[in-house]
């Protein structure tokens, strides 16, 4: 293109083809900048979706955790609870628990070389509102002398620490023996814990199965 002889519109021109100039290069940088912008933002919001998830997850993995350790515990509670249930709650046979308690005293005298007179069954004490357990409790009537019965006692209450020995009477009997110890005509109650409802040994055994077969319950 000619530019014209006139010097004022000779710069006119040029004016304008600098200014047209300065825009299309404008354009040219700007456009890049808009088709990026979509893509900045996309990438952020993955990366918020992203933090966020780190967020869930941990906390998932926090609780994950505490409900591990909740069931060891219970694993451990139950387990404690199921062998002192064995070992010293006195449990019914045919619905009567006079006789599991006189297998316990019986054997314990017979190793002392005593005889039991009379055992008789006293009671189970009144059911309290929300208890778990309850107490059964028996009469031991026994002729021996005063050390004999100390060791009977004695013994019988190192079979069973959950076991109690009360209202012990002491009375004079007779004669000597022939190891010249003075006999006496005596008894004491024997109280033992027994579980409110029955079937509660049983409930126990099947909680703990239960939460053996649940995964993770062995975590520490």
């Amino acid at each position: 293109m000619k530019l014209p002889d006139d010097k004022k519109e000779r710069t006119k021109i040029l004016v304008l083809i600098g200014i047209g100039a300065v825009i299309v290069v404008g354009l040219i940088l700007k456009a890049p900048v808009i088709g990026i912008l979509p893509v900045l933002k996309s990438k952020k919001d993955k990366l918020e979706k992203i933090a966020k998830l780190n967020t869930d997850l941990a906390s998932a993995n926090k609780e994950i955790k505490q409900h591990l350790r909740d069931k060891a515990e219970n694993l451990d509670i139950l387990e404690k609870i199921g062998d002192i249930s064995q070992k010293h709650v006195l449990k019914p046979v045919l619905g009567n628990y006079k006789i599991p308690a006189s297998e316990v005293i019986e054997p314990i005298a017979k190793k002392q070389n005593l005889k039991i007179e009379q055992f008789r069954q006293i009671g189970i004490s009144a059911e309290a509102a929300q208890t778990v357990l309850r107490a059964f409790s028996a009469r031991v009537y026994v002729i021996c002398s005063y050390d004999d019965l100390k060791s009977l006692i004695a013994e019988i209450e190192n079979s069973n620490p959950l076991l109690c020995i009360l209202n012990i009477s002491i009375a004079v009997q007779g004669p000597e023996s022939p190891e010249g110890l003075e006999k006496h005509q005596a008894y004491f109650d024997v109280q033992w814990p027994i579980w409110a409802d029955a079937e509660t040994p049983s409930k126990l055994l099947q909680q703990l199965k239960d939460l053996i077969k649940t995964p993770g319950s062995g975590a520490k």
